[in-house]
């Protein structure tokens, strides 16, 4: 089911570099690993969750939708990822593709694997565009919505620092939580949807590994798989 007026998310391409540039150009956050989302909650208070590609994610994921009807204003998008911590802490990709599978039994599973929705980004806020404004500008109204939220809910907020020192210990100490690494986003940037805009730099997983041909030596060569 394609959603009326649907929007592209923004994106990013990838890097296997922080971006240089002088201090405070751009925040970084880490990359979460679940489903994109852009959430609008309307003038009615009625709530629609958008996949990246346009389908309706309400009956998936009833959890998110009432916490946005229940913490958000009317008349705003916002955009996200929503994701299943594990009780282990780790990020749990599986659930999400359970829920994905799940029909009928998506309501249940909201209550025995709830899903978060983590947010960084807002498009509009009670009736008034921001999509133009400044990423810095965006970051600080969104902060100002979640004063509202309660710590226990579904929604939370993403983390997001102008420190790259900080970033680095992200992108090192979170992937052992299923963290995909970290998304570069210029600190001016607007918000454009469909457009690549910003950039991901994601972990790369390397192996040893022995090649050789009949008859010849062999010895140790270092290969890399991963990416974006």
């Amino acid at each position: 089911m394609q959603l009326r007026g649907a929007i592209e998310p923004m994106r990013a391409k990838a890097v296997d570099r922080l971006p240089e540039g002088p201090a405070g150009s751009y925040l970084y956050e880490p990359k979460w690993d679940g489903f994109r989302c852009i959430a609008m909650v309307t003038e009615d208070r009625g709530v629609h969750l958008q996949s990246r590609r346009g389908a309706h994610l309400n009956d998936l994921f009833p959890e998110v939708a009432w916490a946005l009807h229940e913490y958000l204003p009317a008349a705003t998008v916002v955009d996200g990822e929503i994701v299943r911590w594990a009780p282990d802490g780790r990020l749990d990709f599986t659930a999400l593709q359970r829920r994905n599978m799940a029909g009928r039994r998506a309501e249940d599973l909201s209550r025995t694997e709830p899903c978060h929705y983590i947010l960084f980004d807002i498009l509009r806020t009670r009736g008034r565009d921001v999509a133009g404004l400044p990423l810095t500008e965006r970051r600080r109204i969104l902060e100002k919505l979640f004063v509202a939220v309660p710590p226990a809910s579904v929604l939370a907020l993403s983390m997001q620092t102008a420190d790259p020192i900080e970033a680095w210990t992200w992108f090192w100490s979170l992937h052992v939580a299923g963290v995909e690494g970290l998304v570069i986003k210029p600190a001016w940037s607007r918000y454009k949807p469909a457009a690549r805009g910003w950039y991901k730099l994601k972990h790369r997983t390397t192996t040893l590994a022995l090649v050789g041909e009949a008859g010849q030596g062999i010895g140790p060569a270092r290969g890399g798989s991963g990416g974006a």
